[in-house]
């Protein structure tokens, strides 16, 4: 398909990747917006622009690439034009989400271009949002130690302080992170709530978390055990420098003599005008439940984490 002859309606679904929320001035997710709404849009996000819609927003249609069939259960073969905008090839390849002609649209012109596209006919039949949602809803009020995933990032969603960041390291932590960490619409040129990295070089999570923490910002690291050197050394330089961070990780180690114990230590570790380490016994096979639902994780091509599948 060619820029300049795209189809004007049909089944029309939106790719939205990190492009869309790096303005500072916020232009380029309002453009988004209007361009959803101008054009009754279904848009899903890659997990480096969560934010771009609330999740219970008509035009969102969930957080997508994190696992081989995400696109597949969207329904995205059966539409007439997939949309792209802002994405990075890091999270999402080509050829893993062109299940239909693909249109690329610079997140600069969403704007401008609101109302020149609209989708028409059946909606596409959404079946990742489902099969995800039969694995963390009841994982969010599940009360079992060692803690569900989707337990443990709800209480860190409910704990993060308005204005807070929470980074993930990429593997069984970012994806259960990226999948269920509960995002409002972020406000145009604010900040964003959550960062997993697309790339798997350790340490990197720390290291954004770092600049925000250093900025000010309410900051949580969430990582496994045992914690590689590069956050190790993030984490001892901050708290050598008396700034303020949660190093949360997730492994076998940390005591829990009940749920909501979880929830007190984040509230007491983030209220601290210190750097502090929370250990958290988490249950990680509850993560084939995932892979089951959307097949295996395809986020991070080369990571070793046996506990992704």
């Amino acid at each position: 398909m060619t820029e300049s002859s795209p189809p004007s309606d049909g089944r029309i679904v939106v790719l939205a990747g990190p492009g869309v929320l790096d303005s500072t001035d916020g232009h380029r997710i309002r453009g988004l917006r209007t361009f959803a709404a101008a054009g009754d849009l279904g848009v899903a996000n890659t997990w480096g622009a969560k934010g771009v819609f609330d999740w219970d927003s008509p035009h969102h249609l969930g957080t997508c690439g994190l696992q081989a069939r995400d696109f597949e259960l969207l329904g995205w073969a059966d539409a007439d034009v997939i949309v792209a905008t802002g994405v990075d090839d890091a999270e999402s390849p080509r050829e893993r989400f062109a299940l239909a002609p693909v249109l690329d649209v610079a997140p600069d012109e969403l704007g401008a271009r609101a109302g020149t596209l609209r989708s028409t006919g059946p909606p596409l039949v959404n079946d990742l949002y489902p099969r995800l949602a039969a694995i963390a809803q009841p994982g969010f009020l599940d009360d079992r130690v060692p803690l569900h995933p989707a337990r443990a990032v709800a209480d860190l969603g409910a704990a993060l302080p308005a204005g807070g960041l929470l980074t993930a390291d990429p593997g069984v932590a970012g994806l259960w992170v990226a999948r269920t960490f509960p995002t409002p619409a972020v406000a145009p040129g604010g900040s964003r709530r959550v960062v997993v990295p697309a790339g798997i070089d350790a340490g990197t999570a720390a290291r954004a978390a770092a600049d925000a923490s250093r900025a000010g910002r309410p900051t949580i690291i969430v990582t496994t055990d045992p914690v590689d050197p590069p956050t190790g050394a993030v984490f001892d330089g901050l708290s050598a420098a008396g700034v303020p961070v949660v190093l949360v990780v997730w492994g076998e180690h940390g005591r829990l003599d009940r749920v909501g114990r979880h929830r007190e230590r984040l509230d007491a570790a983030l209220a601290a005008a210190e750097a502090s380490v929370v250990e958290v016994p988490v249950d990680f096979s509850c993560t084939g439940l995932l892979v089951d639902a959307a097949g295996p994780v395809v986020a991070w091509p080369g990571l070793a984490d046996e506990r992704l599948r």
